[in-house]
């Protein structure tokens, strides 16, 4: 396919934006490559998690009996500085590449051509505007200082935490560090995303207004559009984050609060829900297009075979002489062409099946299996799948 018939989508981002890229640009960490995103990766890790374990050491938190939950045993804040942030900054690479992939297969497939190259380029650069948004950024920080303030006055005295020192009984020194350094960074980079997400909703949404050629006799089901709906989602990796993110916090509230998984089993399946909405509302979008393109092709397609069907008579029923039936491409035409409509009445009003929830609920239990050993014997659950298999 010539390259003439896509745009150019090098600059099209939904990551590399905003105050934080620009801060972390400019000191040489903002590079879009594997070892930029891995640079990065150590070094916002070891910035908020390296100081809370040398603050802790010092204070006598990180482990021993000073406190009962100390640093080491904090499944959580590890989970938070040593796993979520590096996916989160790696999902980057994950999320524009496949924008871009879809993005293409528009042009490619002839949905969209190059007549539409001066609307998609306002497109670009209204969504590119969006994601560097400086108002957003600002916005965010100031939800943070308001969660610090709240985490500040609500903060329990008596809790027998790494970030109160006992001696004191004021917060300790890793613990000032997490409240306005650590756990500020990971809640920025985290409600990022969600920002970024919206991003993503707003330029599907814009695309899918654009005069779409659609064919709903095409064997997708989706008008040619089938290609939004397959796995990996966009944010497949952003999900597979907030599933370990959760499922950390549920560990460690088992383990030091004398809580049980079936008490989160409500607040997983929201989750679920929810990563299920961030995968497919953008796709939605397309509903109206799609759901034009079905009506007007069966109308056409009605018309089309009533057409082909009375000459198909005419021909072959009500002919002056009689026509050989065996071989007769006429017959085979018939049945292209009611396979062609049976199609078209099939035609989905959105561009996905049941794969791509199929797929994020997948990547929502994986985190969460290792919690079973909480509730359930791993050994006599080994044991019971074997017997079963075999």
């Amino acid at each position: 396919m010539s390259k003439s018939l896509v745009p150019n989508l090098d600059d099209l981002s939904l990551t590399n934006s905003g105050l934080f890229y620009q801060l972390i640009n400019r000191i040489g960490l903002g590079k879009s490559t594997q070892r930029g995103y891995l640079t990065r990766s150590l070094s916002i890790s070891g910035l908020t998690w390296i100081p809370l374990l040398a603050l802790t050491l010092m204070q006598g938190l990180a482990f021993g009996e000073r406190v009962e939950i100390t640093f080491i045993k904090d499944i959580a804040t590890h989970a938070r500085y040593l796993i979520i942030i590096p996916l989160l900054i790696f999902a980057e690479a994950s999320v524009d590449s496949r924008i871009r992939e879809l993005t293409a297969q528009f042009f490619k497939s002839g949905i969209l051509n190059n007549k539409h190259f001066e609307q998609f380029e306002e497109i670009k650069k209204n969504t590119t505007k969006l994601t560097h948004s400086i108002s957003v950024d600002l916005v965010i920080l100031v939800g943070i200082v308001f969660i610090i303030i709240a985490k500040w006055n609500r903060a329990p005295e008596d809790l027998s935490y790494w970030m109160h020192d006992p001696a004191t009984g004021m917060i300790s020194w890793a613990g000032i560090w997490n409240v306005f350094i650590s756990l500020p960074l990971f809640q920025f980079i985290l409600v990022r995303w969600l920002w970024r997400w919206i991003c993503w909703l707003y330029y599907f949404f814009r695309i899918s207004r654009l005069p779409l050629h659609l064919n709903p006799a095409h064997p997708d089901l989706s008008g040619g559009l089938g290609f939004l709906g397959l796995p990996p989602s966009p944010f497949m990796a952003v999900n597979f984050a907030l599933a370990t993110l959760v499922s950390a916090v549920v560990a460690e509230r088992i383990l030091f609060m004398n809580q049980h998984l079936a008490d989160f089993y409500i607040t997983m399946g929201t989750l679920t829900v929810i990563t299920i909405l961030m995968n497919v509302l953008p796709l939605l979008v397309f509903m109206t297009a799609l759901a034009a393109a079905r009506r007007k092709g069966i109308f056409e397609y009605s018309a089309l075979v009533q057409k082909h069907h009375q000459q198909f008579d005419n021909k072959l029923l009500h002919a002056d002489q009689d026509e050989p039936l065996v071989g007769n491409p006429a017959a085979s035409s018939m049945a292209d062409i009611n396979a062609s409509f049976d199609t078209v009445m099939k035609m989905r009003v959105f561009p996905f099946d049941l794969k791509i929830m199929a797929s994020t609920i997948i990547i929502m239990i994986l985190p969460v299996l290792p919690l079973l050993a909480f509730e359930y014997n791993v050994v006599d659950l080994l044991k019971k799948l074997a017997g079963l298999l075999f």
